[in-house]
């Protein structure tokens, strides 16, 4: 599998087109250390069995799960791939090899056109910066063939627990409201504050807090602490949402643009979900710019 590698002033960001077009690896200096942040696999091969198991992927053209693998739009039944039960879910980007549209020493731009089952013309792209203390990330999301269709971004990081060994991560996220989701994980449209132990304003250590909800409103940058280590993942101001999941041995904070299954939430009235229109000549763009240093 060709990867591509970047640096900037000992920093190191692995990238693998073929793979999702994703950022599989991001090592930073603390001091003295190297620190991978990413859960990323012995085996490149992984990534094509396991595919949404590593590194930080895009999502695109939308994120999280679609009920049914469906939707409606202007009038039109739109189908999916049906690849989490019955679901569909975190976009088409993940599952597609990615073009190398550009490289440098600190930076690439990668692309790719848009197409069955995704119903609708359209390219992304995905750039990556690399600077001393901070990475960026951008995503756009084109309508081409003169189509208007709906979308959203986002990105979904498995940062690694034992980034500093002996130290639980502690997570600060400035939210509000989550939103009230079934037992198959799609959104019913109801709201619900945020309380007991999905609330992490105040930055408490993950521990065994058993969360996978997606906040509204998000307000601020996102931080992750390991100890002295804390990274700031600050996004554009239409990234109103963000998942968090926490599973044993790794972590998600998940910037996105929209709630999961926001199509269909729109469709039944569902106001604030975050969904886009795409049209020719205006792009959907978001960015997230993580950055890093000692306390």
């Amino acid at each position: 599998m060709h990867l591509i590698h970047i640096e900037a002033d000992g920093v190191r960001a692995t990238i693998a087109p073929e793979a999702g077009g994703r950022l599989l690896q991001l090592e930073i200096r603390d001091g003295d250390a190297t620190r991978p942040l990413l859960l990323a696999p012995d085996d490149p091969a992984a990534l094509r069995t396991e595919p949404l198991a590593w590194g930080c992927y895009p999502m695109v053209p939308w994120p999280g799960r679609m009920e049914g693998a469906r939707f409606t739009w202007d009038g039109r039944a739109c189908a999916l791939a049906a690849n989490d039960g019955p679901h569909a879910i975190h976009g088409a980007g993940v599952y597609a090899a990615w073009t190398v549209d550009s490289a440098s020493r600190n930076a690439c731009r990668l692309g790719l056109e848009l197409s069955d089952p995704w119903p609708f013309p359209g390219r992304a792209v995905h750039e990556i910066r690399l600077s001393p203390g901070e990475i960026v990330l951008r995503l756009e999301l084109h309508a081409t063939g003169g189509v208007v269709f709906p979308g959203g971004l986002g990105w979904h990081p498995w940062f690694r627990r034992d980034v500093v060994p002996g130290e639980d991560p502690r997570v600060r996220l400035e939210a509000t409201d989550i939103y009230e989701t079934r037992p198959d994980l799609i959104p019913t449209g109801r709201l619900l504050p945020v309380a007991g132990e999905a609330d992490l304003r105040e930055g408490p250590a993950l521990g065994v807090r058993g969360l996978d909800c997606c906040y509204r409103g998000v307000r601020g940058p996102a931080a992750v602490r390991w100890g002295a280590l804390e990274l700031t993942m600050a996004s554009s101001p239409n990234v109103g949402h963000a998942v968090v999941h926490t599973p044993e041995r790794k972590f998600c904070i998940e910037p996105q643009t929209c709630a999961p299954d926001t199509f269909n939430l729109a469709a039944r009235g569902v106001e604030g979900s975050g969904i886009a229109t795409v049209r020719p000549g205006a792009p959907l763009t978001a960015e997230t710019r993580w950055s890093w240093r000692r306390i």
